[in-house]
């Protein structure tokens, strides 16, 4: 099931994904591709950025889940999570651009060869479902607002979605069962 610590282990999951297929040809150090928001980018060369968390309207879990004979637990939530991805290039200003738009190619290329991330490869916080990777189809004015560091002009980005996320609840309910039932039968005349 998915512990608290999802979030933070699908977004590990993605920074580790990018990283190995980014190191050595196009960054040099699994250390320059993070989590982190534009506006805090540090030495990253590749920032990945968790810019929102919704519940998932596509699956909802109804209803109560035993766990053991007098407990339940109370159903999961699942979430899609949202994500920009910005390159911040190092090279000499006469390489910058080219070097950033071949970093983000490489970026499209892994996510989308990756687009399913099996529930194994997440950790012990995932449920049993695949999570799937989605491009997002956005227009400037909104990407521009998530970008949100009015001090620096917006660079390119891109942004996924992954879902579902499963996280599950923590509280139980204790319940009685039935363990014992006395049964009188009566004939239609009364006797």
């Amino acid at each position: 099931m998915g512990k608290y610590t999802v979030i933070a282990e699908v977004g590990g999951k993605i920074k580790d994904m990018l990283a190995e297929g980014l190191v050595p040809e196009l960054i040099q150090d699994q250390n320059s591709v993070g989590l982190c928001s534009p506006a805090e980018k540090g030495d990253f060369i590749l920032g990945i950025y968790l810019y929102d968390i919704r519940e998932n309207g596509d699956i909802r879990m109804q209803g109560m889940i035993n766990s053991g004979a007098d407990q339940q637990k109370f159903p999961s939530v699942f979430l899609s999570l949202y994500y920009m991805i910005t390159a911040y290039s190092a090279s000499d200003l006469k390489f910058r651009a080219g070097q950033e738009q071949r970093i983000l190619g490489k970026t499209m290329q892994l996510l989308s060869d990756n687009r399913i991330i099996p529930a194994k490869d997440v950790g012990e916080g995932l449920g049993g479902m695949d999570l799937r990777i989605d491009m997002l189809d956005m227009d400037i004015d909104e990407k521009m607002k998530i970008w949100n560091d009015q001090s620096k002009p917006y660079r390119t980005s891109l942004f996924y979605r992954v879902a579902p996320v499963e996280l599950e609840s923590e509280k139980f309910r204790t319940i009685t069962r039935i363990r014992e039932m006395d049964l009188v039968f009566q004939d239609k005349d009364g006797e």
